[in-house]
C-alpha cells in the first residue's frame, strides 16, 4: 500500500499532511508537529513521511496487534463500542510557517497574535480532515499550549485529544508516562531498586511524570539530567532524593551512560547515535523513550545490534511511548458511543499498562528467541501482526 502526502497552502504557512493510505483501518492518525520556515518544503514533507511511518503507523500496528490478541478484552464491559476490534493506520502532519515572526508566534501560546494566526492554518487543516471523511485524524501537540486540540476542534469533529469536558482525553502525557512506567515494571527494574537508575530529560510533561514515580518508589541510587529545552529548564535544582547531572543537547552524557543500572530516557531524541555509548557498562538496561530516539531503516538496526553485542538491552520509543495513541483512540470511539458521559481516565491507564505490559513481554520473548535486538523484535511484530499495509 503506497502512502500519499497533501501538501495545504495557505498564507500563513505549508501545511504537509502524509497517510499510509491503508483501506483496511478504520481510519488514519498522527500527530503533528511544527518546522522552522527556514526548511526547505521537501525536506518539510521526508520529515512528515517520516514520522507517519516511522512513529504513528509504527504504533498504531503495534496497539492494533495487541488488540488482536485480546489483551484488553477483560475490560470490554467498560471500554466503548468498537474499540476492541478497532484498526488504525498511520498519518501525520508538519506544518511550516511563511515567516520567522508567523513561526515566533505559533510557539507562544501567551503572544497577543496567537489566535489570530493559530485559527485560520488550523481552519485549513479541519477543512481538509473534514473532507477526507474522518479516514484521517489529527492531534495537534506542537508547542506548549495544551488546547491545541480544543483548538483544531472547533474546525473538525476529527481532532483528538479534546477537553475531557467535551468527552475527550485531555492531554496525553501522563498516558505516555503511564507506558513507560509499565515498561519500567515489566524489564524488572523494580527488581534491582538498589542499582543505579538514571532518568534523562525529567522536567520534561512526560519525564516529570516518570520522575515522581521513581521519588515515590524510594530509588535509593537516583541520579536525573535535565536536558536544556529552553532557557526556563535552566537553574533547576536537582529534586531531593536524586542527584543531578549535567546534560547535553541531543546528546547522552558519559556521565550519565557511564553509571550503567538502568538508564530511561525520556527526551527530544536522536541523542544516542551521537553519544559515547560505547562507556554504557554491560547488563544495563536502556529504555529509549522518544519516538526518534533509534536512527530509522538500516542505521537505526546496525546500531542496536553493536549495542547489544556489549551486552546491554535497549528498548525503542514506540513500544515505550504509544500510550497517548492508544488513549486518543479510546477518545475518538468514546465519544461516538458515550456522548455526554465523561471520559474514564483510570480506565485508559489501566488499558495503556495492560498493552505496554504484553507487548514488552512478547518483544522480550521474540528477542530472547531470535537473537535479533529488541528493536528489530518490534518492528517484527509490528510488521507480521498489527500492519496491513506493510509499510514499516
Amino acid at each position: 500500500m503506497k502512502s500519499t502526502i497533501e501538501r495545504l497552502e495557505h498564507s500563513l504557512a505549508d501545511i504537509f499532511i502524509a497517510c499510509d493510505n491503508d483501506r483496511n483501518v478504520d481510519y488514519s492518525y498522527g500527530g503533528t508537529r511544527m518546522v522552522s520556515p527556514e526548511v526547505e518544503n521537501s525536506e518539510a514533507q521526508e520529515v512528515c513521511i517520516s514520522l507517519m511511518r516511522d512513529e504513528s503507523a509504527f504504533k498504531n500496528y503495534l496497539i492494533n496487534a495487541a488488540l488482536r490478541q485480546g489483551v484488553v478484552d477483560s475490560y470490554r464491559n467498560r471500554l466503548p463500542a468498537g474499540f476492541l476490534n478497532s484498526k488504525v493506520g498511520g498519518a501525520r502532519c508538519v506544518i511550516k510557517p511563511k515567516s520567522p515572526e508567523t513561526f515566533s508566534i505559533l510557539t507562544d501560546p501567551l503572544h497577543p497574535q496567537w489566535e489570530d494566526s493559530i485559527s485560520p492554518i488550523f481552519k485549513e487543516i479541519g477543512n481538509f480532515l473534514n473532507q477526507t471523511g474522518g479516514k484521517i485524524k489529527l492531534t495537534p501537540d506542537f508547542g506548549r499550549f495544551a488546547g491545541l486540540a480544543d483548538t483544531l476542534n472547533q474546525f473538525t469533529p476529527h481532532s483528538l485529544g479534546i477537553r475531557c469536558e467535551e468527552g475527550g482525553c485531555g492531554g496525553k502525557s501522563s498516558y505516555a508516562a503511564t507506558g513507560v512506567i509499565a515498561a519500567v515494571e515489566a524489564v524488572g527494574i523494580p527488581e534491582g531498586k538498589n542499582n543505579p537508575v538514571t532518568l534523562i530529560g525529567s522536567v520534561g510533561a512526560m519525564g516529570s511524570d516518570v520522575l515522581e514515580y521513581f521519588l515515590k518508589e524510594e530509588y535509593p541510587n537516583l541520579a536525573v539530567c535535565d536536558l536544556a529545552y529552553d532557557d526556563s529548564t535552566k537553574g533547576i535544582a536537582s529534586p531531593k532524593g536524586a542527584i543531578k547531572l549535567a546534560s547535553r543537547y541531543k546528546a547522552f552524557t558519559v556521565e550519565c551512560l557511564e553509571r550503567g543500572g538502568a538508564i530511561v530516557a525520556t527526551t527530544v531524541g536522536q541523542e544516542l547515535e551521537n553519544s559515547l555509548w560505547e562507556t554504557i557498562p554491560s547488563g544495563t538496561i536502556l529504555l529509549l523513550a522518544h519516538n526518534m530516539a533509534i536512527p530509522a531503516g538500516d542505521a537505526g538496526i546496525k546500531l542496536m545490534q553493536r549495542i547489544q553485542q556489549q551486552g546491554i538491552f535497549a528498548l525503542p520509543g514506540q513500544v515505550l511511548t504509544l500510550g497517548g495513541a492508544l488513549t486518543s483512540r479510546i477518545e475518538w470511539f468514546w465519544r461516538h458511543s458515550n456522548a455526554g458521559i465523561p471520559f474514564d481516565k483510570p480506565l485508559a491507564h489501566e488499558v495503556v499498562r495492560a498493552v505496554v505490559r504484553f507487548l514488552v513481554g512478547e518483544i522480550k520473548e521474540r528477542s530472547a528467541t531470535s537473537g535479533v535486538t529488541p528493536y528489530e523484535a518490534t518492528l517484527d511484530y509490528a510488521r507480521t501482526e498489527g500492519s496491513t499495509s506493510k509499510i514499516i
